[in-house]
């Protein structure tokens, strides 16, 4: 498996998981460098990683960080450790603003 793909497998292992909205990268959150793009909020090496996310404000945010680490983890076939880097509305919920 080449280093895209591992990236690639994670990002869909930790999105697959419900009440993450995304990879949170901003300033300071690592990132990965791969050919024609960056990863924000996301590295992995051959020891470990560490994720970055983004999660909603609706379910316990303890629970939802453990299922990203194992999803993670599992993806990347190394420990994964999790950080929430932001907490959001869910997409339905946002206000909606009449004019």
């Amino acid at each position: 498996m080449t280093p895209s793909e591992r990236i690639d497998r994670v990002i869909a292992a930790v999105s697959a998981v419900d009440g993450v909205i995304g990879l949170h990268a901003g300033p300071g959150v690592p990132a990965t460098y791969l050919p024609g793009r960056i990863v924000g909020g996301l590295r992995l090496n051959d020891t470990g990683g560490k994720v970055h996310v983004v999660l909603e404000l609706r379910s316990p945010l303890l629970e939802t960080a453990e299922r990203v680490r194992d999803a993670a983890s599992t993806a990347a076939g190394v420990p994964v450790d999790v950080v929430v880097g932001d907490v959001a509305l869910p997409p339905s919920s946002s206000p909606q603003i009449d004019t």
